[in-house]
């Protein structure tokens, strides 16, 4: 090819908060879940190359769908050594690929493309090649915005220039790549769904020059330049007919390579610790790993009604830690092969008498944000099953966030294709990951003023957060759907600060009850989204939740947080297993199957020098934290010995999984990202550690 040059304006970019913004957008689908094919190429000049990364290993990203208050599912950047950056969340692998031998130089341009075809990667950098290959096949879930220039997760900018930028809906051969490095592209090319050319030299909005009108606003102060790119002569009909003689080898060689010779678990390897391999003009090298794999945010996968038309790549997803190394994972977490399309088969409604049957129970303690805990299990119970967790047990219990798991899991699918014969859940576990990690920073907000003038405000005036933002989120996951509606016997806790008594809902409107002095059960009239605001109205944090109620003198119930009286509600689910029980016969152990899970164990020490002190003032938010963490360790404990005292081989009646917690991650709000993260990755450990009991669990649960 000869090598020429051309004029053309710029856009560049200073570092500092410069970029494109194309809005939360998938382009043409080729960036939404379950996309397996894509190529993206075009021209960057780097000024500068600095060594800041993102979390996920990313260095002086120009092109990306990521933020830090949104899901993500890639990044592309340049390392200070002047490799290529590779961040691609296919579900699986989720670590950062460094491709390269130093060729993205400082002032001068370079062409790149980067074509991933389920799963395997090819990269271009000059007349270089590339090569390597992730677990996964599909794109992972994004609602981030799509941005060139920089990206908006850890607010990581790129220093210089970028042009000619095509996104492609399928894998383009070696053949398209170097068209496209040597040929104008016009715009209506088959399989192009977005073309920037970057060449408008004013103004604050970049035009996609294909009919998809993918356009983009500048942010920051980007500015137009005009500068000088590389023009490639056409190459020659005989260097494209070798090139495709070359191409077509090398698919033959490396067709079904997942399936054929499923690659080992990739140890990752510091870029300065790896030696730098010459490469030889389009000659396959295999990529390097760079960096421990990186924590990523947990993304809603689809309901129900979409999983059933979904590929096994889509629905193997998963949240990948920071804090374990990818092997670790790889060991002990199995991976799902097959169809992850669930069986919606129905649970017997009440307690069988027969000899070997077990009243399956699922409890889920109350913890605030750290809920994320045990939704990560229960969405691998039923990665692991199959099955929607609703099919697998016979009643679920839940207490403040464990409450809004209980509600979402078992909440129907109102889907007329369906027949009334095949129950499905509107909401997998993993769609209730997302709840917390997507809304959870809604549910919790604090205005920037409050966060200064309001730690006053909220020991003395108010609680520490409005309701409003919170009920609309679970207004928009559970409408006004009814209660009595759920597919499972469900239970939700709360208490009642005017009446002085607990409050449970229930589903089964046979078990209401609303006479007694004790305790009340609510069921007819009353929704998904009472409940839930109900049951999560923690003191000092949230006002009370009102209920109209007949019942009352006041005609309200006025209702706080169920974690006051029931943190860990386990033993109120065994007496409602009394209750469903068709005999009179007294509940044993061996007539039940518990899972309990919990939301982290506190670790926090108040030395006696350090409360002889306190007064109300600083008991008020310690003393909140001991009620809930104590009360759940109590009841973990009494039942750990009752069922050890009944008999000695019960290792399939209880199963409780716990974590403990440290510092700011025993807080109940606090949703920074790095905080949840962490909290993925502790819920990570814990089901790699208990990878045997949860398979063992999973079978009884599936039998």
């Amino acid at each position: 090819m000869t090598n020429n040059v051309h004029t053309q304006a710029v856009l560049t970019f200073d570092g500092q908060d410069d970029y494109i913004d194309f809005g939360k957008n998938d382009i043409g689908g080729v960036f939404a879940e379950g996309s397996s094919a894509f190529t993206i190429s075009g021209w960057v000049n780097p000024h500068q190359l600095a060594s800041k990364a993102t979390t996920y290993g990313t260095r002086n990203v120009f092109f990306a769908r990521s933020s830090d208050r949104y899901s993500d599912n890639f990044e592309f950047g340049i390392s200070e050594s002047g490799n290529l950056d590779v961040y691609i969340d296919e579900k699986l692998d989720n670590v950062i690929k460094t491709f390269g031998n130093g060729e993205l130089t400082t002032g001068q341009w370079h062409f790149f493309a980067i074509v991933f075809d389920r799963g395997q990667l090819t990269i271009y950098l000059d007349e270089h090649e590339y090569t390597d290959s992730l677990r996964g096949t599909s794109l992972n879930k994004a609602t981030s915005s799509v941005t060139l220039g920089a990206t908006l997760h850890n607010n990581n900018y790129y220093t210089g220039q970028i042009a000619n930028i095509s996104v492609w809906n399928y894998a383009c051969s070696q053949v398209e790549i170097q068209r496209q490095r040597s040929e104008p592209l016009v715009g209506n090319e088959e399989g192009l769904v977005a073309y920037w050319r970057l060449n408008e030299g004013e103004g604050t909005t970049v035009r996609d020059l294909t009919a998809n009108a993918h356009d983009g606003k500048l942010r920051g102060n980007p500015t137009w330049d005009i500068a000088e790119l590389p023009t490639f002569g056409q190459a020659s009909s005989q260097e494209l007919l070798s090139q495709a003689s070359h191409e077509g080898e090398t698919q033959d060689e490396t067709a079904n390579p997942l399936e054929d010779n499923p690659p080992l678990t990739e140890t990752a390897v510091r870029e300065e610790d790896t030696p730098t391999q010459e490469t030889t003009a389009l000659a396959p090298v295999v990529a390097r790993d760079e960096g421990q794999p990186k924590a990523k945010k947990e993304t809603r996968k689809k309901s129900a009604r979409d999983q059933t038309s979904s590929t096994p790549e889509q629905q193997a997803g998963e949240i990948k830690i920071d804090q374990t190394s990818q092997s670790e994972v790889s060991e002990n977490i199995p991976q799902q092969e097959r169809s992850q399309t669930f069986t919606q088969e129905q649970s017997q409604e009440v307690m069988n008498p027969t000899a070997n049957a077990k009243y399956k129970i699922l409890a889920i303690d109350g913890g605030g944000i750290r809920a994320i805990i045990p939704a990560l299990i229960l969405a691998e119970i039923e990665k692991r099953t199959q099955k929607q967790i609703f099919s697998l047990f016979d009643l679920i219990a839940g207490t403040s966030t464990g409450g809004v798991l209980a509600l979402g899991l078992t909440k129907p699918q109102l889907n007329l294709e369906l027949s009334d014969s095949t129950p499905v859940a509107q909401y997998s576990a993993e769609d209730l990951v997302e709840l917390f990690v997507e809304y959870g920073p809604s549910m919790f907000y604090e205005p920037a003023w409050e966060k200064i003038f309001g730690p006053i405000e909220d020991v003395f005036i108010q609680p520490k957060y409005a309701a409003e933002s919170r009920e609309e989120i679970f207004r928009e996951y559970f409408g006004d759907a009814p209660l009595e509606g759920n597919l499972k016997e469900v239970f939700v806790t709360s208490y009642d600060i005017e009446q002085r008594i607990p409050i449970l809902f229930t589903n089964k409107i046979e078990k209401q009850q609303t006479e007694s002095k004790r305790f009340r059960k609510l069921s007819v009239g009353l929704t998904l989204t009472d409940a839930a605001m109900a049951t999560t109205a923690i003191p000092t944090y949230f006002p009370p939740y009102r209920v109209a109620s007949s019942q009352n003198f006041s005609g309200f119930y006025t209702l706080v947080d169920g974690g006051l009286i029931a943190n860990n509600p386990t033993y109120l689910a065994i007496m409602e297993a009394k209750i469903s029980r068709q005999d009179t016969k007294p509940v044993a152990p061996d007539d039940l199957l518990i899972v309990s899970l919990g939301t982290g164990s506190l670790t926090s020490i108040y030395s006696y020098d350090k409360v002889k002190h306190w007064g109300q003032l600083q008991w008020g938010q310690p003393l909140l934290n001991i009620v809930f963490d104590g009360g759940s360790e109590v009841v973990a404990g009494e039942l750990e010995r009752w069922f050890e005292a009944s008999q000695k081989e019960l290792s399939g009646s209880y199963y409780r999984f716990q974590t403990f917690l440290t510092g700011e991650l025993e807080l109940i709000d606090n949703v920074k990202l790095e905080n949840i993260r962490q909290l993925q990755a502790l819920a990570h450990q814990l089901i790699a550690a208990q990878s045997q009991q949860i398979d063992e669990l999973c079978s009884i649960l599936a039998s």
